[in-house]
């Protein structure tokens, strides 16, 4: 008896401390936190049919943002991310005119096969028949659907209204609602606790609550075209091949042009661009450089892979040597940027000859002894490269942003930081300009 009252005591005294503590407790707690604006953002989603996701060609609109390019006869066709592609008449390089725009919402990457382009929209593969520019229409039955990962939050910017709120939240995506075209923000004030987010002890204190509902980024033997180093659609003969993160897809080209799922391959790396050789076709990734055997294109046979450092990484090549760049930055998980020369003498055994130190280099192309690479803020380099063993940049062109380039000799188109230049490149390591838009 007398050990249960002690225990029934010893009980009681627990609790009674115990309570106290978290009296304390919550009092301290209370004294660290502080009221803050929160956001809390939520998609805004579009279904299959909704005009906000119509393909349709628009009047001519500015190169504010210049993403994948692709040369297709006497015209140029440039990707501005997420939202279309410009059409451009390039007869006279000297004077390019910027014709229309195609908008097709969430689109990254193109191709053209016989007049008919090939675009990513969102999830979606879509065809576009060019054979007449001035009324460019969409094929609404060749659309291949839910074929792609696509960036979910691509309408997400949150520096846009960042000066309304000092800590957000986003509400997961649910695919099953359809397409995110933009992003719903509600702002409250809410009690933070400085102890579990401590980068918020310098917000300052708020005098009044807010709720308000405001929206963001709301958003109302075939002839064929040729890219630039950082593209993901490639045609090889009547096939399509294009990358999807992780896999290569293959489509074939039917008569009448209509895509037809045929086959996919896994990469086993985060592959991001595609460049064909001959019988040989390249896959940059994110870890290594990818070499298939295409002699028989439908049947793409892996040959061997080089991996590097986790960087982001085009590739081009000649006959004997393969080139990448390697680039460093917030997305690429590294901060080395340079040139890889790798030898093709033995493509089932590669190998890295040489290095060159560069800034930060996007997209490139071969000719002859030379290597043009676009090398960000830095940019466009020309990189000698008829010791393959030593590199040397022997020529330097100062534009505001170089990101890819395609080769037309004697020309060089280059695009970066919503604008256009053209290159003689007859007397290289020389570069004439050409125009510039």
């Amino acid at each position: 008896m007398r050990l249960n009252i002690f225990l029934l005591f010893t009980l009681i005294f627990s609790i009674s401390c115990s309570f106290d503590t978290l009296i304390e407790s919550s009092s301290e707690a209370e004294s660290q936190s502080k009221k803050i604006k929160v956001g809390y953002f939520s998609p805004i989603y579009a279904s299959p049919g909704s005009d906000i996701l119509t393909v349709a060609l628009k009047d001519p609109t500015p190169f504010e943002e210049t993403g994948k390019i692709i040369h297709y006869q006497d015209y140029i066709f440039i990707n501005k991310p997420q939202e279309g592609i410009h059409i451009v008449n390039n007869s006279d390089p000297k004077n390019p005119i910027n014709e229309g725009f195609i908008q097709i919402k969430g689109n990254i990457d193109m191709a053209i096969i016989d007049d008919f382009l090939y675009a990513d929209q969102f999830s979606a593969l879509v065809v576009l028949d060019l054979q007449d520019l001035e009324h460019v229409s969409l094929i609404e039955d060749f659309t291949v659907k839910e074929i792609f990962n696509y960036n979910r939050y691509w309408a997400f910017d949150p520096d846009d209204s960042s000066d309304e709120y000092e800590f957000y939240q986003l509400e997961s995506v649910d695919d099953k609602q359809g397409i995110v075209v933009g992003w719903n923000l509600k702002i409250r004030l809410e009690l933070m606790d400085f102890r579990r987010y401590p980068f918020l002890n310098n917000t300052s204190d708020l005098v009044e609550i807010v709720e308000e509902e405001t929206s963001q980024n709301d958003i109302n033997g075939n002839r064929q075209s040729q890219a630039g180093s950082m593209t993901r659609f490639l045609p090889v003969d009547n096939l399509l091949y294009t990358l999807n993160e992780w896999e290569l897809i293959l489509f074939e080209i039917a008569e009448n042009h209509k895509p037809l799922r045929f086959g996919k391959t896994g990469t086993n790396s985060s592959a991001e661009t595609l460049f064909r050789l001959n019988d040989y076709l390249f896959i940059g990734t994110t870890t290594g450089m990818l070499v298939y055997g295409i002699d028989s294109p439908k049947n793409p046979t892996f040959l061997s892979r080089i991996d590097h450092f986790r960087s982001c990484d085009p590739v081009v090549a000649d006959e004997e040597y393969a080139y990448v760049t390697l680039r460093g930055g917030t997305n690429c998980f590294t901060e080395r940027n340079e040139l890889q020369i790798i030898s093709l003498k033995d493509p089932e055994n590669l190998e890295v000859v040489s290095r060159q130190i560069l800034f930060n280099p996007h997209g490139l192309s071969v000719y002859e002894d030379y290597i043009i690479v676009c090398d960000g803020t830095a940019g466009i380099k020309v990189v000698d490269v008829s010791d393959k063993t030593k590199p040397e940049v022997v020529n330097t062109i100062a534009v505001d942003f170089a990101y890819d380039v395609i080769l037309d000799y004697p020309k060089a188109i280059v695009v970066g930081g919503g604008k256009v230049y053209q290159y003689n490149i007859s007397q290289l390591p020389e570069l004439e300009l050409i125009s510039q838009n």
